[in-house]
């Protein structure tokens, strides 16, 4: 089966008709992944650059949208309850309606959008991996963006919640469609 064939994504393929405990078990991973991609850190203000976008893009490459959903779901509800799953070890309601609220609820909606295209016909090849992610980017950094200026002002939030995520963004784009390319292939021929 091609990725040009294929209408599940490979983690879904994987998981197809396996019990609910896989697909628990799935989600609880991927939402761990989230977390420790929160770990990989530059510091900054107001928003910290981390591996967060890289992860999720991945996850939601391989994951299709209803389960790639699920895991960001998860993700936000152990933030919400507590959990220092954020970048900084941030957690709670607070974190998650402050400055990064934005970018967060845009996590939400990349998920869904990368999850839904990986799963259309060619969706797992190059160029339009390379263009799903780029368009998760913008929309993560367009909600981020947002959320930040009505606080902030355009330029105060242009200048630190969206150009210095600019270049990662791209870098991150390519590692993250390699990375379902060549994992998506292996778990699609296993």
């Amino acid at each position: 089966m091609t990725s040009t064939t294929t209408a599940k994504a490979p983690l879904d393929a994987l998981l197809a008709g396996r019990s609910l405990a896989w697909r628990v078990g799935a989600v609880l991973v991927g939402s761990w992944l989230l977390a420790a991609s929160s770990l990989a850190e530059v510091p900054m203000y107001p928003v910290p650059m981390t591996l967060q976008t890289y992860a999720l893009l991945v996850i939601a490459g391989l994951s299709g949208p209803r389960l790639a959903l699920e895991i960001v779901f998860v993700w936000l509800a152990q933030a919400a309850m507590g959990l220092p799953v954020l970048a900084d070890g941030a957690s709670g309601v607070a974190a998650l309606v402050g400055p990064t609220g934005g970018y967060l609820a845009g996590f939400l909606a990349a998920a869904g959008l990368v999850g839904w295209l990986a799963t259309r016909p060619g969706g797992r090849d190059w160029r339009p991996l390379v263009a799903s992610f780029l368009a998760a980017h913008a929309l993560i950094l367009l909600l981020g963006f947002a959320w930040l200026a009505a606080g902030l002002g355009a330029k105060a939030a242009f200048a630190g919640g969206v150009a210095p995520f600019l270049a990662g963004a791209f870098l991150k784009t390519l590692l993250a469609a390699a990375t379902v390319k060549i994992a998506g292939d292996r778990i699609l021929t296993r």
